[in-house]
């Protein structure tokens, strides 16, 4: 297998055998409540603070996760009252079969797991524009034959006068040459190293929602937007 993106692993690659632990590993619903766990050794109350959620919630996927064989009990840390369990998943390193995950392809699994950043984006999104008071739509094809449809924005200002702190978007369909699709390939790739040099830890700093894509089309796929 060839080397992952973003860096070596710290162990061996484990690669779930059974349905149901590519089912929880495929999953982001069940799946991001392992990952506290991935490569760092948690009780059940730190884990369940880092996730936001309450101890009884993480509680009832540690069982599920345990019964699958994704996650260890590694020890118990003294403490006044009970000791508190330490728990770790099997491998910092997995690898999930397609085969035996629950989708009917691979369209189906990548809707999945790109449905919650994609209705956190959405909730965001209305969230900002309705708190701006920008309640219009403006659709329109402009003196270059160019169709373009976007927020309208109050009389004589600019986005960043009406939103001044980071932040907005942009998506549309390019009709690009290969040198131009090759230098915009680069620019994201600088963007995602500068991303990831940028990093803070969690808790630190404010979160961000950073979304690139830059996919080649066939005609065909045109037919879905229209």
């Amino acid at each position: 297998m060839s080397e992952p993106l973003f860096g070596t692993p710290l162990e061996p690659w484990w690669t779930a055998q059974t349905s149901v632990q590519a089912t929880l590993l495929a999953r982001p619903e069940s799946r991001r409540f392992l990952e506290p766990f991935i490569g760092r050794e948690h009780s059940a109350a730190e884990a369940a603070r880092e996730l936001g959620v309450s101890v009884e919630r993480l509680l009832y996927w540690i069982k599920q996760f345990r019964a699958a064989g994704l996650l260890l009990e590694t020890g118990q840390r003294p403490r006044a009252g009970r000791p508190e369990r330490q728990y770790r998943a099997v491998s910092s390193a997995l690898i999930v079969p397609f085969a035996l995950t629950p989708f009917a392809d691979l369209e189906v699994q990548m809707t999945r797991q790109a449905a919650p950043l994609q209705r956190l984006e959405a909730r965001v999104m209305a969230r900002a524009t309705r708190d701006l008071g920008l309640m219009n739509r403006l659709i329109y094809r402009d003196a270059s034959g160019e169709l373009h449809s976007e927020t309208a924005l109050p009389e004589g200002m600019t986005w960043a006068q009406v939103h001044p702190e980071p932040g907005g978007d942009f998506a549309g369909i390019y009709q690009l040459d290969a040198a131009a699709a090759h230098e915009v390939a680069a620019l994201l790739e600088a963007l995602r190293t500068r991303l990831q040099a940028s990093r803070l830890s969690n808790g630190e700093g404010r979160p961000y929602l950073v979304r690139t894509v830059l996919l080649q089309l066939r005609q065909e796929d045109l037919t879905d937007i229209h």
